[in-house]
Formats: structure tokens, C-alpha cells, sequence
């Protein structure tokens, strides 16, 4: 009997052959800061990005431009800082859904203003907006996000105990919006499980009250941060709850458990990083690195050019890219931070590749 995995080396070859050019994802990092958000589950807790000039919508005009024609995925976010801190955010959503791509946005949800709202509704491509909610009472909002009740910021000069009602009135702008427009947008609200909030009076509450104003809540554990350190009020038997509460919300439509999330290590057993040729990431200051988790200042070596120097369609061929794929994540790399989806992706592709490389080249499965 032929056991021989067709699929799975269909898979492998597509990966192998897959031009480094053509990324299917591109990850913008254009935030400053985090206003008076402290969240100490954030992912890349206590680190900074590179220091430089800030990226301009000009800049983000040329990188489309070299982008044009490829389709990937634009994805703004941030590893250690809100998107929607950038002075000119407004203007960078714009120039990507005015050129057509396909666009994710992330956020923290409190910059998000007329002005954001009424340009993620601009074109027709496919858009999502996450917005980390990841509570149900402003006080709860205020503990999980560490944030200071009497402090005020230095955008609008709000108290901490003034973001949790003025984010849930942002998005209720931005669904009714794209309701009257028609739009395709989808709005969709992430919530990290904590022991504050994981009861389930506390989940039907949310899933009652969020649904009116979003087209998806997502329910999941924090991943392991940079650091390596993981939050210490994840809930217990997070594995067990997440099964559940796949079970209690099965027949909804508005609603996805992430099942897979309550894992608490990191898988070593790969020492090469294939996620990386499908993705780059620029910061807020045009540097470009091979993944959003490396895209601050501790991984300062990873970062193969920036585009205010050098196009984005030269760096993406460069030897400073190129030769990374063959560097063992542990002694040359020295990162091993992934997250769920790059080290899904590794493990996967490792598995395959030790796999059919084991197969004798003698032999050509039919």
C-alpha cells in the first residue's frame, strides 16, 4: 500500500517554489506609543522600536507601488505600540483602500475617529478592523489593560476611566457607518480570556452586548509574550474553557473560539524560519524585518533595509533577506519568539520538509 502524502507534498513544493517577491502578507508597525494603555499581556512587553525619522503617507504611496500587482495582504498593527498613534494614520488607511488592496487593521479601538472610520469604508476590497476589547465593565478594562483611572493623555487629555465607553463608541460609530454605506467592512471584536473575565455570565454579557455593533467576536488565550513570560491570570484549564465555550457558542453566527491558543511553550524542534518568505514587516520608521514579532529595537539585526532608502521591491531580493532563510532560528537568527501563526507554519513545513527529504530522490510517487 501506497502511503505516500500527496497533498502534504503538494504543499511542500508550493512552499519551496513560492517567489520571495511576492510576500502575502505585509505588516505596517506605524505607531509611537500606546497613550495610557499598559497592557501586561502585550506581546512585546517593555521593548521599544527603532529610533528614526517617522514614515510619512508618501512612504506608504511608494511601498504600495512596489506592491502593485502582487495582492497581498496589508496588514497595520503593532508589537509594542497602537497603530493609530501615528500622526498621519487616517491618511495611511486611505492610501491603501484607495489603491484596492486587501487591509486588516488591529487596534486598541480608542483612536478610532471619524476620520479612521470614513477611510477604512473607502473602496470595495476585502477589510477587517480587530478591535482588543477583552472586557465587559470599565473597571474590568481599566485592570486588564493596566490602565490609570485619573491619568490623562496627551491626545485629547482623557482620564484612563474615560477610554473603555469612548472605545465602545467608536466602533458603534463605525458599524452603523458601514451599515449605512453598504460597505463590506467586518468589525470584529477580540476578547483575550483572563480569570476577570472568564465566567460565563461575564461571556453571554459580552456576546449579548457586542454582537449590536460587530460582525465577529473572537474569544482566545494570550499568547506567551517576547519575554517568554506569560500573564499570570490566565485562566486555569484554559484548554478545558476554550472547549466549552466552543460548545456553549457552536450554533452562533457572530461567534469563534480559537481553540488551538492555550498552549504554553514554544516549539523547538525547528531550526529554520519558513514563514518569513511570505511576510515582511516595516516599522514606523520604514525598517523592514522578517516578521512582526522581531520588529523592535532587541532584534535590531534582523533588519535588512528600509524604505526610505531602497525600494521595497529591492529589498524583498536582496542578499540581506535572501540569505536568512537558511539561518538557524536559534544561533544566527537568535529570535525564536514566534507566534501562533508563523509557528504553525514552521512546524508544519519542517514536518514536510524532513519528511520527503528522507524519501529517496530515486523514487517519484504516482
Amino acid at each position: 500500500m501506497d502511503v505516500f502524502d500527496y497533498a502534504e507534498h503538494f504543499i511542500m513544493k508550493l512552499a519551496r517554489a513560492y517567489p520571495p517577491t511576492r510576500p502575502l502578507q505585509v505588516e505596517l508597525h506605524p505607531g509611537l506609543h500606546c497613550d495610557l494603555y499598559r497592557c501586561p499581556f502585550c506581546y512585546g512587553h517593555g521593548q521599544a522600536p527603532l529610533a528614526g525619522k517617522l514614515i510619512t503617507r508618501g512612504d506608504v504611496a511608494r511601498i504600495l507601488d512596489d506592491l502593485e500587482g502582487i495582492d497581498p495582504l496589508i496588514h497595520m498593527a503593532g508589537v509594542t505600540t497602537e497603530p493609530l498613534t501615528h500622526p498621519a494614520a487616517a491618511e495611511i488607511v486611505t492610501e491603501i483602500r484607495r489603491r484596492g488592496f486587501r487591509f486588516a487593521l488591529h487596534t486598541k479601538g480608542y483612536r478610532l475617529d471619524d476620520r479612521c472610520a470614513h477611510a477604512l469604508l473607502e473602496g470595495t476590497s476585502e477589510c477587517f478592523v480587530t478591535i482588543s476589547m477583552d472586557a465587559v465593565t470599565n473597571d474590568q478594562y481599566m485592570r486588564l489593560h493596566n490602565i490609570p483611572s485619573e491619568h490623562r493623555d496627551g491626545h485629547r487629555g482623557l482620564r484612563g476611566r474615560d477610554y473603555y465607553d469612548i472605545v465602545k463608541k467608536n466602533v458603534r460609530r463605525l458599524h452603523a457607518l458601514k451599515l449605512a454605506s453598504g460597505s463590506s467592512l467586518q468589525v470584529r471584536i477580540a476578547m483575550l480570556l483572563f480569570e476577570e473575565n472568564c465566567d460565563e455570565e461575564q461571556l453571554d454579557r459580552a456576546v449579548s452586548e457586542y454582537s449590536d455593533f460587530c460582525d465577529l467576536i473572537r474569544f482566545a488565550v494570550p499568547q506567551v509574550r517576547n519575554d517568554g513570560v506569560r500573564p499570570t491570570n490566565v485562566p486555569a484549564e484554559a484548554e478545558s474553557l476554550l472547549q466549552r465555550l466552543a460548545a456553549r457558542f457552536a450554533g452562533s453566527p457572530k461567534v469563534r473560539v480559537l481553540e488551538r491558543t492555550a498552549a504554553t511553550l514554544r516549539d523547538t524542534g525547528f531550526n529554520r524560519c519558513e514563514a518569513q518568505r511570505f511576510q515582511v514587516v516595516i516599522d514606523r520608521c520604514g525598517n523592514v524585518f522578517p516578521c512582526p514579532q522581531v520588529a523592535v529595537e532587541q532584534y535590531a539585526w534582523l533588519c535588512y533595509g528600509n524604505v526610505k532608502a531602497t525600494p521595497l521591491r529591492v529589498i524583498l531580493n536582496s542578499a540581506a533577506r535572501l540569505e536568512r532563510f537558511d539561518w538557524d532560528v536559534t544561533t544566527q537568527m537568535r529570535c525564536r519568539v514566534c507566534d501562533r501563526k508563523d509557528e504553525a507554519i514552521n512546524v508544519m513545513l519542517d514536518r514536510l520538509h524532513r519528511a520527503f527529504d528522507a524519501v529517496s530522490p530515486h523514487h517519484t510517487p504516482r
